[in-house]
């Protein structure tokens, strides 16, 4: 089994290897109050989840419980709260021009990944290099390139395809967590939603860029397999 510092290792090699801007985002989903580490703080005021994601890529480490969630979309994707009304029924959607029809925003709603409610505490969020706590999620944002690279390390040993879900809204807590949580690799783009809201915080997500979610168990994986690709030993030099 993999140790804490074994992960925060390969945080710090993949991050090198891929030449990130920031740093991958390990994503821990804590069912009660006694899973919260000893020094962690709870984060200071209320954000949305895909806006915490990109605070914890600026370096910060915190836990966010139900009432921290400012989007209950997100919160409830993961877990944390029923899903509002004004999403199941589609008006949210529906209302805001992201869709033609009440019916095509409940289908957004039906076919995004999500988690049992209520059967989450809370969410803790840091940089892998220093997490406090064994991830079950691995967000990382890289050029398309680089996701290339990511999305054959694991399929370097058996083969095949990797199938990605992406639609237009949830995309960071949806399909980039939940989904992966639920032992899928996924490969989307931040929504319209994510990028306004991290944006007011000067946190924004980039335009050319894409968001990987990674169950933590493949992690390992994936940093074996990296540096076994011809084309990234040629990149590096053979300095591996």
């Amino acid at each position: 089994m993999i140790e804490l510092e074994q992960y925060r290792e390969i945080g710090r090699r993949l991050r090198e290897i891929l030449a990130l801007k920031s740093p991958l985002v390990a994503v821990s989903l804590l069912n009660k109050p006694g899973d919260i580490p000893a020094g962690v703080k709870e984060l200071d005021r209320p954000m949305f989840y895909c806006v915490m994601v990109k605070y914890a890529m600026a370096g910060n480490t915190f836990y966010a419980t139900e009432r921290l969630h400012e989007c209950k979309r997100g919160a409830s994707a993961l877990g944390l709260t029923e899903p509002p009304e004004e999403e199941i029924t589609g008006e949210f959607y529906f209302s805001r021009d992201s869709c033609s029809s009440k019916m095509a925003a409940r289908r957004y709603f039906e076919a995004a990944p999500c988690l049992r409610p209520k059967s989450v505490y809370a969410i803790l969020l840091s940089p892998l290099e220093t997490t406090p706590l064994k991830p079950d999620v691995i967000i990382a944002e890289t050029m398309p390139r680089r996701a290339l690279e990511l999305v054959q390390a694991t399929i370097f040993e058996k083969g095949g395809k990797v199938e990605s879900w992406i639609s237009a809204p949830r995309q960071i807590c949806s399909y980039s967590t939940a989904r992966p949580y639920l032992g899928s690799l996924n490969v989307t783009f931040a929504c319209e939603f994510s990028r306004n809201k991290a944006k007011e915080l000067g946190l924004g997500y980039l335009d050319d860029g894409v968001i990987i979610g990674i169950p933590a168990e493949l992690l390992p994986v994936i940093a074996k397999n990296l540096i076994c690709i011809g084309y990234i030993k040629k990149r590096l030099g053979g300095a591996v």
